[in-house]
Parts: C-alpha cells; sequence; structure tokens
C-alpha cells in the first residue's frame, strides 16, 4: 500500500540515490529539450519525461535553470571524455588522431539524435545566457586548441605549411554546422556523409589520402 501511495503521489518508485535520481532528472531534460527546445521547456514537461512529480524537482535543483545548466554540462564532460578516448585509442600519429576525432564526432556517445539536438539548442541560445555561453565556451575553446595542437604536429609530418588554428577554428565549425544541417533537415545529407566532408577537409589541408571509414550498420 505504501508504494501504491508513492506512485499515486507521483514519486517514482525503486532507488533513491541522490545522484541516480539527478541523473535521471538530467536525462529527461535532454528528451525534454529534443521535443521542444530551450525555450519551450518547462518543468512540467521535464517531469513529465523523467516520470517524477513537479515538487521533486526543488529537491534535488533550486530551479529549471540549475537543472538545464546540469544537463548541458554533463553532455559537455561526455564529448570531453569520448574525443579524448578516441584519440587515445587511435595511436601515436596525430593524422590518425585527427581522424578519429572526426569520427568520434559522428557517432554515439556524442553523436545521438536528442543529443545533437541539444547542442544546436545549446550553441543557438548561448548568445543570451552567460551560463550557457560559459558552457559552450569552456568546452570549444580548449577543444580548438587541443584540435590545433594535433594539426600542427600533422602538418609537420606531412611537410606542409598551414595555419593550424585556422584550420582548428575551420573543422570545429563544420562539424557544428554539419550538426545543425542534420538536425535541421536529417533527410537532406546522412551521417557517414558528413564524417566524410570533415576526413575531406582535413585530407585536402594536409596533403594526405586517408580510406574513409563506415559507419556500424544502424548508425544515424
Amino acid at each position: 500500500m505504501a508504494n501504491v501511495a508513492r506512485k499515486e503521489r507521483g514519486r517514482p518508485l525503486g532507488p533513491t540515490d541522490p545522484e541516480a535520481r539527478r541523473q535521471d532528472f538530467v536525462d529527461a531534460v535532454v528528451r525534454s529539450i529534443a521535443q521542444c527546445g530551450f525555450e519551450d521547456l518547462t518543468v512540467a514537461t521535464i517531469c513529465e519525461a523523467a516520470g517524477f512529480s513537479r515538487g521533486l524537482i526543488a529537491h534535488y535543483f533550486p530551479g529549471k535553470d540549475a537543472l538545464l545548466l546540469r544537463a548541458v554540462q554533463e553532455l559537455a564532460k561526455e564529448f570531453e571524455r569520448a574525443s579524448r578516448a578516441a584519440v587515445a585509442a587511435a595511436g601515436p600519429n596525430p593524422f590518425d588522431r585527427l581522424h578519429a576525432v572526426v569520427d568520434a564526432s559522428f557517432k554515439p556517445p556524442i553523436f545521438t539524435a536528442e543529443k545533437v539536438l541539444v547542442w544546436v539548442a545549446l550553441a543557438s541560445t548561448s548568445r543570451w545566457s552567460p551560463s550557457r555561453a560559459g558552457v559552450y565556451r569552456n568546452l570549444y575553446r580548449p577543444y580548438r586548441r587541443s584540435l590545433s595542437r594535433l594539426i600542427r604536429r600533422a602538418a609537420t609530418e606531412c611537410r606542409v605549411e598551414i595555419n593550424a588554428d585556422r584550420v582548428a577554428l575551420t573543422l570545429t565549425q563544420l562539424v557544428e554546422g554539419l550538426w545543425s544541417g542534420w538536425a535541421a533537415d536529417p533527410d537532406s545529407f546522412s551521417v557517414c556523409e558528413a564524417a566524410a566532408a570533415c576526413h575531406d577537409l582535413l585530407n585536402a589541408y594536409l596533403g594526405k589520402y586517408r580510406q574513409q571509414p563506415s559507419l556500424p550498420p544502424g548508425a544515424l
């Protein structure tokens, strides 16, 4: 009877670990943003996606803005971890590492239909939100610096002279632009085509051909 009473009040059954509960909310925010965007997101839509009562959010977060910030921060951390893992797995060659970063940018856990929509929403609204702008800035500025270092090393090995900072900026914005284009019209090009365009950019700048990898069956 106690469980029934809890369910009727909208409180979830199962584990009550605070960190797990917070992660449930974060996952709900991602789903809600993907469905209705940042601006139309409400406490009600988040709770509906999470299956929790509205009053429960206040127990874990001071408000909707804090919940939004936590969600994008978690995605930013995941982005960084996945990129670092891809680079480490590619071996010591800087050219292979650059292409590994591209591959990672177009497959899970970085690239999923829901997460791409969150990234697009973050980029498009950061101008008017200092907290979101901070998340965006703290992710992409170090990311571009890391890319620039890899590009500089790859250029040295390929014996070409390029502006590594500018190529890093171009590649970063190409990836983000392709995410945005795919989010707006996913039927206009495939994810494999998007990744291939980024590989082509690197090959064009660094003057070295690389066989394009195929994403696994079922990839977006």
